[in-house]
């Protein structure tokens, strides 16, 4: 039985993996079998996936889009990776036309 809190259209559920809608009472999707809520990790609340903050204890229920690039780009590692050089070339070559145009400015 969903909660009062969750955010339900009239009509039931989206699915935020295949966009089928779903009866209101459904566990997880009847087109791809997704799950439609997940648990708080702090209070426990049943939540809708598509939900970012947890309606009772306002948790963010999804990691940031841009952590995983950062963990991907800047790992622990002291070697340089191809995804940081080619940052590097690039803020680099920004770098040198700003410079450049200031330049000839005077």
């Amino acid at each position: 039985m969903p909660s009062k809190n969750l955010v339900q259209g009239e009509k039931g559920l989206l699915c935020p993996k295949c966009s089928h809608l779903n009866p209101g009472d459904l566990k997880q999707c009847e087109y791809c079998n997704s799950q439609l809520f997940v648990k708080c990790k702090k209070c426990g609340a049943k939540v809708q996936r598509v939900i970012s903050k947890c309606p009772e204890c306002h948790h963010r229920m999804h990691k940031s889009p841009f952590g995983k690039l950062k963990r991907r780009l800047f790992r622990k590692s002291q070697k340089l990776t191809l995804p940081q050089a080619a940052i590097m070339m690039i803020v680099a070559y920004g770098a040198y036309k700003v410079i450049t145009m200031a330049s000839s400015k005077f």
